[in-house]
């Protein structure tokens, strides 16, 4: 605004000088017009102004002779009067006018020229004062302009600073994670390798002993030596353990068990062939024995199948391995080749057992179950140097999340959330090393078949999209399929069908734990309770048999609607035991009942007729509550209307 100002007053001031300089203009453009004169009043009129022409033209005239007398001067001083006389006639107020207009003439040039000159140091004074805060304007503009840049750059610097602060850091974090992996990976793999070196060590130990303990003592005074080698290998391998506890499990410890096992396979053939020598110098003083007393060649083969009372029971054990050809060290101990006759032998101690077995399950459940709980010992085996490491214990914490959270979550929402549940569990387990895997497939198996003891014993069609993903992981990890039949009959082993009896020398407490009941306090929880558990893996096992995975798994199931029938008719060849065997036969035809009839016609009529006849008798001397009239009812209506309900809830096919 100040700036404005200055420069309207600047063009204010032009314009006065402007006007001033039109003024003088006008005054010069009217000086022609006086004539000669400029002193005394003006002419204000025409007449006037001609008056003054013509008294012009009269002095032109009188100065034309003037001059001529100016010439004629020098001539004749009469001249020189009459010229004087002449000038005294002249007008002086028309000289005296031409005088100060010329004086004026110049007055106003000087004013104009002052005054221009006036005018151009104003204007320059007033550029200069416009001008100043202009520029200071502008230098603080640049100024504010240069701190806001530098303020800007610092931010920006900054920032750039903290990103890459950040980007370091997150860089460093996945790092230190992904070393972590690396780390916990590298350790499975070590887990695992150790484990089977103990295996194999564990093996050769075993060998080696049954060796030594065959081998007569005063005959090898080696024996001793390679005692000490053996307490010193064993005692080497317990520290390397100790140190795998510690965390402390990699590629140099799995060397060590490796070197350690190569160690005892060296004694193993010292051992050996120790052994081979002794049997080959005993072999020597037996035939110069036979030699020197002249015995026939058929003495030795004698000798070899009935040694003489004075031989020690390892010498003997010896020559019987020396004639057969054969070395069994693990059984060399145990085996005493004794006189007493074939008869003698307890031969129907088996054949007793085996009668006793039949009573509680068949010889086909019982090798099935056989085959099932075998591999299943053999995994928790393989998995137990992992379980027992407290260095993986944040591992085994996340692979139960990470199992617990999907199973946890399944129902028959849709589709999309089956296959979701599915892709989260088959992902994560066949993602980890084989150790990993073998834990990680234990613990589905077995949060699976919680679910039937816990949400399955309480909604009874949660039990169809469980089954139905359990049945898509079978398909895809075939021994996790073996894993959860296993933990079905470790949980109730009446799905096999089994009636584990109890031994001798076994307690309540422990018998009851191998019927499935769950110790509380203890004590054996309630019936109701271990009913409800039972009939929920029941329901869950059921399910399995008549339940579809995927479609892009296939028709093909792996444990199809057959095993529902063997077991079944299984089932009600086994002496029942009172509200357990009804429950469970109650629980299994509802959710089978309608596919068997489906798929057996006549033959499961027959069979229904024949446990309303046969079966029920039995049961009725044992069981006379709710879940047996609740059979009866199920099987009277089936006789009667000809047909089996469906179970709620189940998935229609191709669901997902």
């Amino acid at each position: 605004m100040i700036a404005q100002k200055v420069v309207e007053d600047a063009l204010n001031e032009v314009k006065k000088i402007h006007e001033t300089t039109l003024e003088h203009a006008v005054q010069l453009s009217i000086c022609p017009l006086l004539g000669g004169r400029s002193i005394g009043s003006d002419i204000k009129n025409d007449s006037k102004i001609g008056q003054t022409r013509d008294f012009n033209k009269e002095e032109e005239e009188k100065q034309m002779p003037a001059k001529e007398h100016v010439k004629r001067k020098e001539t004749s001083p009469l001249s020189n009067i009459s010229d004087f006389n002449s000038l005294q006639n002249l007008d002086f107020q028309t000289i005296n006018s031409s005088i100060l207009l010329r004086e004026a003439d110049e007055r106003r040039k000087r004013s104009m020229w002052q005054q221009m000159f006036e005018m151009k140091e104003k204007h320059l004074a007033t550029m200069e004062a416009c001008q100043k805060p202009i520029e200071a304007q502008k230098q603080e503009e640049r100024r504010k302009w240069l701190e806001k840049k530098r303020l800007n750059d610092k931010q920006i610097l900054k920032k750039a600073e903290q990103q890459s602060a950040l980007e370091l850091k997150e860089s460093e974090r996945q790092l230190e994670n992904l070393r972590k992996q690396t780390q916990r990976q590298l350790q499975l793999v070590s887990f695992q390798g150790i484990s089977q070196y103990q295996s194999q060590f564990r093996s050769k130990y075993e060998s080696i002993v049954g060796l030594l303990m065959s081998i007569d003592k005063s005959a090898l005074m080696s024996c001793n030596e390679y005692n000490q080698k053996l307490k010193e290998f064993i005692r080497m391998f317990e520290q390397l353990i100790a140190k795998i506890k510690c965390g402390d499990c990699g590629a140099a410890e799995m060397k060590t068990a490796e070197n350690l096992c190569k160690s005892l396979s060296d004694l193993e053939a010292n051992v050996l062939d120790a052994l081979r020598k002794e049997n080959e110098r005993q072999e020597a003083l037996l035939r110069e024995a036979n030699s020197k007393e002249n015995v026939q060649p058929n003495t030795a083969v004698e000798v070899l199948t009935d040694p003489s009372p004075n031989m020690s029971d390892t010498q003997s054990v010896q020559i019987n391995a020396v004639a057969e050809n054969t070395i069994t060290p693990k059984d060399s101990s145990s085996q005493s080749y004794s006189t007493v006759p074939a008869e003698n032998k307890p031969s129907n101690a088996i054949e007793e057992q085996l009668t006793i077995s039949r009573q509680y399950v068949s010889p086909e459940c019982f090798e099935f179950y056989t085959k099932i709980i075998t591999f299943y010992q053999e995994k928790v085996e393989r998995v137990k140097v992992l379980q027992s490491d407290d260095s993986m214990k944040k591992y085994r914490f996340d692979c139960q999340k990470s199992i617990n959270i999907p199973v946890n979550a399944i129902s028959a929402v849709s589709p999309q959330h089956l296959q979701d549940k599915f892709d989260k569990l088959y992902t994560f387990v066949t993602s980890q090393p084989a150790l990993g895997r073998d834990y990680c497939v234990l613990l589905m198996a077995k949060k699976f078949v919680g679910q039937g003891e816990t949400t399955i014993s309480s909604n009874p069609q949660a039990a169809f999209p469980v089954a139905s993903v359990i049945v898509s992981l079978w398909k895809q990890i075939p021994e996790f399929g073996q894993l959860f039949l296993a933990y079905c009959f470790k949980e109730c082993p009446f799905l096999v069908p089994y009636f584990i009896p109890q031994k001798k020398d076994q307690s309540p407490e422990e018998y009851s734990k191998v019927l499935g009941f769950r110790i509380v306090d203890g004590q054996p929880e309630k019936q109701d309770m271990y009913l409800k558990r039972q009939s929920g893996i029941a329901r869950l096992y059921a399910a399995v048999m008549v339940t579809n995975g995927r479609q892009k798994d296939g028709p093909l199931h792996p444990y199809s609607l057959e095993n529902a029938w063997r077991w079944l008719t299984n089932m009600v060849e086994i002496t029942p035991l009172p509200h357990l065997s009804a429950t469970l036969i109650m629980e299994i035809l509802q959710i089978v009942g309608s596919e068997l009839w489906s798929h057996y016609g006549k033959q499961f009529v027959k069979l229904i007729v024949y446990i309303q006849q046969y079966y029920f008798p039995t049961l009725s001397e044992v069981d006379a509550g709710g879940p047996k009239a609740r059979l009866e009812l199920l099987l009277n209506n089936f006789l009667r209307e000809g047909q089996m309900p469906k179970p709620s809830g189940m998935l229609p096919p191709g669901f997902w």
